[in-house]
């Protein structure tokens, strides 16, 4: 049982000799039938006509199939390509032409055996070597530096090798990878109701982005209709956890810089915001809040409450960001440091805080609104000057955007009454693809469920997507700035390796 589109032609925004033959699917999701040779000519006519690069993965259900999902005016075009007997299957490689595509693409590769013709090797991307030197950088006084996998503090499992002759970074390289959990398989065989728990443990900062992607990829799956008050209690849960990643990256930034009193004062605004969703959900990080089908309470607070604890918050907040921004050792830093270029972004087809920074109106909440997002609308906050700096003032001006919303949710919430979750039906089959916007970028999951069981899931991370970027975000910068810069990025290393 799926929510069926009845057309059959393709929407006039997308080239007439895309070639294939549109199937049925979701709401928002236009896919289309295509053979593996016409898979890559595809790909390729869509990046000519401006869609973003989603994913790439094999999915199992109807059929054997190379997908890829790419988002174009308002709308998911997944391509799908079925392989029949082919073992390994086989299609031509886009990596060569879309840079996008190079990470999912040798993940692709090494973890389900698919070989792209003409693929261009990435050595020691899902396996990589903590001691591999790969030098590329020649010239008297250069040398090495492998920053990590295992650094102090209590960052996660990444390395940097940086190339440098002392200050300036002539070239650095991004291994993530270090610790892969295989939690994609790990959902195979489960209810949707037992593996909701594991799509919250793939990246720990984004547990409710995770648990409402593969949520809403369920329901649209399955044809369920999550009722009103369950979508505006996500909402809630969803941009609480927004505003505590962004505070954790403004503290980090002035941990950087030495600003102790900054710290403490972000840090003190974070932790007012994990304490109150603590209250709501008894988890810290919101677990456990989000079921598929809806919500599985009301919460532990009272809207009363939640409004006037926004309200000390937000009194706070604009107090602390002015000393914050008027700080000229603290926006020195950032000003002009890891310049994204828009076109570069958008050839690697970023998202998020890293996107909107660099003046791209990316946010998955406006292009493809979801839940109770249909009804709130959205200022999609964005900055022009491609800097560290763009990025930290894309975070204040979401934090301000979230209380809005937030605000918002919870009026509606006080006006009316309904239920909390819709039942799934028994033993269903489906699939679909389910998207939320993380504090991260635009989260994207796969499903496919037989006779009421998982059967394959895949997730399309933004911190996957935007580390690409990461060893391009150092054009005129000195070895000092890459704590500024990893941390403008924001993204977690656990998101990308699941």
């Amino acid at each position: 049982m799926s929510i069926a589109e009845p057309q059959t032609e393709l929407p006039d925004y997308l080239p007439k000799h895309l070639g294939g033959m549109r199937e049925p699917g979701p709401p928002d999701e236009v896919r289309v039938r295509l053979t593996p040779l016409g898979f890559a000519r595809a790909s390729q006519i869509l990046h000519r006509a401006g869609a973003r690069f989603v994913t790439l993965l094999r999915a199992q259900l109807p059929e054997t199939a190379i997908v890829g999902a790419f988002a174009m005016r308002g709308d998911l075009v997944v391509l799908r390509a079925p392989t029949g007997q082919a073992d390994p299957p086989v299609y031509t490689a886009l990596g060569p032409w879309w840079p996008a595509a190079r990470w999912a693409e040798q993940e692709l590769a090494d973890r389900h055996g698919v070989r792209p013709v003409g693929l261009v090797e990435l050595p020691h991307l899902t396996s990589p070597d903590a001691d591999a030197l790969d030098h590329e950088v020649g010239g008297l006084d250069v040398f090495s530096i492998p920053y990590g996998p295992v650094r102090s503090g209590i960052f996660e499992a990444i390395q940097f090798l940086i190339e440098t002759g002392g200050e300036d970074v002539t070239r650095i390289r991004t291994r993530t990878f270090f610790k892969h959990r295989g939690l994609e398989r790990r959902f195979v065989g489960l209810t949707p109701d037992q593996a909701v728990h594991v799509a919250e443990r793939v990246a720990g900062i984004s547990s409710v982005a995770h648990a409402l992607a593969f949520s809403q990829a369920v329901e649209r799956a399955l044809g369920v209709e999550v009722p009103e008050r369950a979508q505006r209690w996500r909402v809630v849960h969803a941009e609480l956890e927004r505003m505590a990643n962004h505070l954790d990256v403004i503290a980090k930034q002035a941990e950087t810089t030495a600003l102790s009193v900054g710290q403490a004062r972000f840090q003190i605004l974070k932790e007012q915001i994990m304490r109150l969703r603590a209250r709501l959900t008894g988890s810290r990080f919101g677990r456990g809040a989000l079921v598929p089908g809806g919500v599985r309470s009301e919460g532990g607070v009272t809207t009363e409450d939640l409004l006037a604890e926004l309200t000390t918050f937000e009194r706070d907040l604009t107090h602390d960001r002015r000393l914050f921004l008027g700080t000229a050792s603290m926006t020195d830093r950032l000003i002009g440091s890891g310049r994204l270029p828009r076109a570069l972004v958008e050839e690697y087809s970023a998202v998020g805080p890293l996107a909107r920074g660099s003046g791209l109106s990316i946010d998955v909440r406006h292009e493809r609104p979801y839940g109770e997002y249909r009804r709130l609308g959205l200022e999609v906050v964005t900055h022009r000057e491609e800097d560290a700096m763009a990025r930290m003032l894309v975070r204040f001006g979401e934090l301000t955007e979230s209380l809005r919303i937030l605000r918002q949710s919870i009026g509606h919430l006080r006006r009316g009454n309904g239920g909390l979750a819709a039942p799934l039906p028994v033993g269903a089959s489906g699939s679909a693809f389910g998207w939320a916007e993380a504090a991260q970028g635009e989260l994207v999951v796969w499903v496919e469920l037989r006779d009421g069981l998982l059967a394959g899931v895949h997730v399309a991370s933004p911190s996957l997507r935007n580390w690409t970027l990461f060893d391009l975000a150092f054009p005129k910068d000195v070895l000092t700035d890459l704590a500024f810069i990893e941390h403008s990025f924001g993204l977690t290393p656990a998101g990308a390796d699941r």
